[in-house]
């Protein structure tokens, strides 16, 4: 429940602490006092718009913080577990502050958190019933939510299988549809992949071929010239041409040397030392003999070469893509290739499939109709005798299952098949008419009570909050509707927001919330009543003035000591 609710800066409220009870709690005072502020303090604290003209004049920020026992709230404390949040002692603690600026602070369990999650755990916290909320009943698309939410746990199993089937049977819809829409572009595709797989094909491209033909093109583009250079030498020096090569001449000038050494000794050692350079330029002479047999340069192996790197760059071009993906790029369309020849077989089970999964489908949303149908009729009778109770006797009331028109299909969803419409009679003797276009602005009032007055017994939402759901109604009506609320305090923590001496009489406590002038700004202030309190407060709602103050008191005590002899029996 709602334990407490500290407010700063909201509106007329400068600092103000709330402690709450179990039970029905009653927020009463004068128009105007304060009494919406704190509802919309409620509503902001748990998620709600972060509306910074709620910002206290002369202040730059607001906070709200509310701590709240979820000691019987599983799913709660599994939703924390989740997000690594501890609650201490089974309390959980949520802040919300709102400045001027851009920034707004989120916390749970003391831990900045996204407005989302709060959101999230707010839906297993509180239901806040507005003013206007019970006009949520004249949209008919809400009809089936009202409904559904009276179910039991084989309902909601039942409810739970058929969204399961709806998921199924979508996912395999879009798998044919997209098969169906491949298929419609088929032929144009199959011509363009073909096409590419012939060239592919031709190419015969290799991973790692076009890394290896460039350090090979790198390799000839270096050994060209290095042949010419090393053929050159080698014929200059030893092989010869068409003109004596260096070795012939320097053998020719030895021996025309030698045929004069005799003479002289200077002679004879020149014809040595070019004997030695002979020698000298014989071996260079086959050193290089050996490096052109060895690293032969091949002209035709480099115009191959070349062409291929050419190929592949047009193909790197052409298919905007490295040789190397291209390589798995061809296997890739390959395969496409092969599944768009199959695409006839794959059509004729991809649609085998979505229809038995449709067929799964209408199964488990038929019994989720007759699930819903059952809970329709046991949620009409309920209602029937709820209005009865808050004075609106043989008033019938229905659960209409529209049917789609003629030419309309039954689209799945994951809620079934049905469209569920809420139709009322609330005079005897005129029809069935739709719930819209019957209720009144108080009937609607009672309705919504009735709604939840009748789930009371299995909602799982701990605290209720009512702002002025009495509006509307008055006398008897107001006696019935304190009942109901009591009621339904059995279960839920209730806290309303009323103007009824009725309803303020059969709280548990009783909150005052006034309006002050000090030193020439407003204040909200707001305080639990005594039974002395109490009574004066009562007197107040049902009008009393000064000169009827007895009398006045001694209504509101009967009123009073009424509802507490009601409750005691209850």
């Amino acid at each position: 429940m709602l334990v407490s609710m500290t407010v700063r800066n909201i509106a007329l409220i400068e600092n103000l602490q709330i402690e709450f009870t179990p039970g029905m709690q009653v927020l009463s005072g004068e128009t105007g006092a304060g009494k919406s502020i704190l509802i919309d303090s409620i509503n902001l604290v748990l998620g709600g718009r972060a509306d910074r003209g709620l910002i206290r004049s002369g202040c730059e920020r607001a906070s709200v913080e509310a701590l709240i026992d979820i000691s019987k709230l599983d799913r709660v404390k599994a939703i924390l577990e989740e997000q690594q949040l501890e609650a201490e002692g089974n309390l959980m603690s949520i802040y919300r502050e709102i400045t001027h600026g851009e920034r707004n602070i989120c916390r749970v369990c003391g831990t900045i958190v996204p407005l989302a999650l709060l959101k999230t755990l707010s839906e297993f916290l509180v239901d806040v019933h507005g003013q206007h909320e019970h006009q949520s009943l004249l949209d008919s698309k809400q009809h089936m939510s009202f409904l559904d939410a009276f179910g039991d746990a084989e309902f909601l199993e039942q409810k739970q299988q058929t969204a399961a089937a709806y998921r199924a049977w979508r996912e395999s819809s879009s798998k044919f549809a997209a098969l169906r829409k491949e298929n419609a572009k088929r032929e144009e595709r199959t011509e363009y992949l073909t096409n590419r797989v012939r060239e592919l094909d031709a190419a015969q491209l290799t991973l790692g071929e076009a890394d290896s033909l460039t350090k090979e093109r790198d390799r000839f583009a270096g050994a060209e010239k290095i042949d010419s250079a090393v053929r050159a030498a080698y014929t200059e020096t030893y092989a010869g041409g068409r003109e004596a090569s260096a070795m012939n001449k320097l053998r020719s000038a030895a021996e025309e040397l030698h045929t004069i050494d005799a003479l002289d000794p200077r002679y004879s050692a020149l014809a040595g030392r070019i004997d030695a350079a002979y020698y000298e330029l014989e071996e260079i002479g086959l050193e290089l003999r050996d490096i052109l047999e060895k690293e032969s340069f091949d002209p035709e192996r480099n115009e191959q070469v070349l062409e291929r790197l050419d190929l592949i760059r047009r193909l790197e071009r052409r298919f905007g893509m490295p040789a190397d993906e291209l390589v798995a790029h061809h296997e890739e369309i390959r395969d496409e290739l092969n599944r768009l020849g199959s695409m006839e077989d794959r059509l004729r089970r991809a649609e085998a499939d979505y229809k038995h999964k449709l067929q799964l489908y209408r199964h488990e949303a038929a019994a989720l109709t007759q699930c819903r149908k059952q809970l329709a009729a046991s949620l009409e009778a309920t209602m029937e005798r709820e209005l009865s109770d808050l004075g609106m006797h043989n008033t019938r009331f229905a659960c209409v299952f529209e049917q789609p028109a003629p030419d309309q299909k039954k689209v799945p969803t994951a809620e079934g098949d049905d469209h569920v419409v809420f139709y009322i009679a609330p005079n005897p003797g005129e029809p069935l008419k739709p719930l819209d276009k019957t209720a009144s602005g108080g009937e609607l009032s009672r309705l919504m009570l009735a709604m939840k007055a009748a789930g009371a017994a299995h909602d799982g939402i701990p605290c209720m909050i009512f702002d002025e759901i009495d509006t509307g109604i008055s006398g008897h009506i107001a006696q019935v509707v304190a009942e109901k609320m009591a009621s339904i305090a059995r279960y839920h923590q209730v806290l309303c927001v009323t103007h009824l001496a009725q309803i303020a009489a059969m709280a548990d406590t009783q909150f005052l919330v006034e309006k002050n002038v000090v030193n020439d700004r407003t204040f909200t202030s707001i305080h639990p009543l005594n039974k002395d309190q109490r009574i004066r407060e009562v007197a107040r709602l049902i009008g009393v003035s000064n000169e009827q103050q007895e009398s006045g008191f001694a209504h509101a005590r009967a009123i009073l000591n009424a509802a507490w002899d009601w409750k005691r029996k209850l």
